[in-house]
């Protein structure tokens, strides 16, 4: 029996899909196809950045390190970093990180645990989860934010969703809540089943589109435990 045609089909934004395509390639080979179709877009909000006063940075996600960067050249402050990716994005632009374990719980965990001496700035997108710098601040931890991008909504393209509907077997992974509402809203009233890997509970709890082949949640938020959920649904589909 031969194996069934699969299709992996992206929808973070542009630069975000095109490496993980690679990563994906790189563990599965060249023998799954990747298809490319954003349903949003990372843009810069240009709002002034002050370090006064600021004792350490809070990034929840690379895209807040790569604005921040453009925008301000202070380096010599202390990182806490959301999870791996976004520290070695911080480390990249010359900053020192503390690493939390992919999730705001976490995060707000290990700052409380051992607090700075001083004021906090917490640098994120408008979309932003886990209310960091309020409950940072109720802790005791002053804590300020600036908004330095936004993710806008893209609509999920023809292409993307006449892509889904005619694959054998469409993986779809959904990193984020507002990436799954989005896809699920791009397939209303779609005949599509794809097979889903979601990052968390949270995503899983997002996705209101057509009842998937099979859904897969990740065992932590990182692009690894993706990855893992993702073999798991190509093991699955190559069984039959």
């Amino acid at each position: 029996m031969s194996s069934p045609r699969i299709t992996l089909i992206l929808t973070r934004p542009k630069a975000q899909s095109a490496r993980f395509a690679s990563q994906f390639a790189m563990r599965f080979g060249d023998a799954i196809p990747a298809a490319i179709f954003p349903v949003m877009e990372i843009v810069p909000t240009d709002a002034p950045i002050s370090v006064d006063g600021i004792a350490g940075l809070i990034f929840s996600s690379e895209n807040g390190v790569a604005a921040f960067t453009r925008s301000c050249g202070a380096r010599d402050l202390p990182a806490w970093c959301v999870g791996a990716r976004t520290a070695a994005a911080a480390r990249r632009a010359g900053m020192e990180t503390r690493t939390g374990q992919g999730n705001a719980e976490d995060l707000i965990a290990r700052i409380t645990a051992n607090p700075p001496e001083g004021r906090l700035l917490h640098v994120h997108g408008v979309h932003s989860r886990g209310a960091i710098a309020p409950r940072l601040t109720a802790a005791g931890i002053p804590t300020g934010e600036v908004v330095v991008y936004d993710q806008i909504a893209r609509p999920l393209p023809p292409e993307g969703r006449a892509t889904l509907e005619a694959a054998e077997i469409a993986l779809l992974p959904l990193f984020s809540p507002r990436s799954a509402a989005l896809v699920s809203k791009g397939l209303a009233g779609s005949d599509a089943h794809p097979w889903v890997a979601t990052m968390s509970a949270a995503v899983t709890d997002r996705w209101a589109g057509p009842v998937p082949a099979r859904l897969e949640q990740a065992k932590n938020p990182s692009a690894a435990s993706m990855m893992d959920a993702l073999a798991n649904l190509i093991d699955a589909a190559r069984a039959g």
